[in-house]
């Protein structure tokens, strides 16, 4: 199977007769697309060089291969459609390319001593940095954090129709609360998922979210975010191990929490950050 293996950076829709080895370093959850009508699921893998692909199942492909492609496994990979891809907002790795995968792909787990290593793949961005990129973005952004608070869901009316989002206050080791909001396709999936788990604080992985302005500085979804929960790696054990070790099981920093984002009788949402040095009001 080595032999025959071929480079991410060598794939292209010309190419045929290639198998890959990968590891899955993103997986989302199965999500349904209104506009397109059918259900998906979104993955991205890498190499041993470091470059990354993303590749897509739709359809009654899905519910099979969720099974068969697990988080951070190493597979070969062949027979699967090499897409190309003309819109560089929904490129999600190195190249730009889509692998289309259905259940008669080829799929085989690598020998264990073949297995890539995930230890480091993810470049995770500080809280602090957020601020930058409110206007420059970064494509390659990553957020690790806990979910410790569920807003309540919103309605907002854009372009004459109603949009749901639905808004969490997550917190690393900096002690500085952001909000994330999902936006519309993530809600069915990613967000009904998440306020069902919310209560147990999980370790929440987003790649590739939207850093917005609204309430100063905060995270949303965008078409090209996956969003992975309680992840097996390492920075993921250690963010869970300091939450564990807060006083009180981390019981104790709720009621600040809570008084975070507050809304007045006006309707003004009041964001205090958790340096207490400012606050500012925005009205929604």
């Amino acid at each position: 199977m080595e032999m025959n293996r071929v480079a991410i950076s060598q794939l292209n829709d010309n190419i045929y007769a290639w198998v890959i080895r990968v590891a899955v370093v993103e997986k989302s959850l199965i999500r349904h697309a209104h506009y397109m009508g059918r259900k998906y699921q979104r993955y991205v893998f890498a190499d041993d060089l470091g470059d990354r692909i993303q590749g897509i199942v739709y359809l009654n492909d899905v519910q099979v291969l969720d099974e068969v492609l697990q988080l951070y496994s190493t597979y070969y990979i062949g027979s699967a459609t090499v897409r190309r891809l003309t819109n560089n907002r929904v490129v999600l790795g190195t190249v730009a390319f889509e692998l289309v995968i259905t259940q008669y792909s080829f799929i085989q787990l690598v020998d264990p001593s073949l297995r890539l290593p995930i230890d480091n793949i993810y470049n995770f961005t500080p809280f602090a940095n957020l601020g930058s990129l409110r206007y420059f973005g970064d494509s390659n952004l990553a957020i690790l954090a806990m979910v410790i608070e569920v807003l309540p869901l919103q309605i907002f009316i854009i372009g004459g129709r109603y949009i749901w989002v639905q808004e969490f206050i997550i917190l690393n080791e900096e002690m500085r609360p952001m909000i994330f909001a999902m936006w519309e396709d993530f809600l069915e999936s990613e967000g009904m998922h998440l306020v069902q788990i919310a209560n147990e604080h999980p370790v929440v992985l987003i790649c590739r979210p939207k850093v917005s302005r609204l309430y100063g500085v905060s995270l949303a979804t965008q078409e090209q975010t996956i969003v992975m929960y309680n992840v097996d790696i390492p920075r993921a054990r250690e963010l869970h191990e300091w939450y564990e070790t807060m006083p009180g099981d981390g019981a104790q920093i709720f009621p600040a929490l809570r008084r975070f984002v507050v809304t007045s009788e006006s309707g003004a949402r009041r964001w205090f950050d958790w340096s207490w040095i400012f606050a500012f009001s925005v009205v929604v």
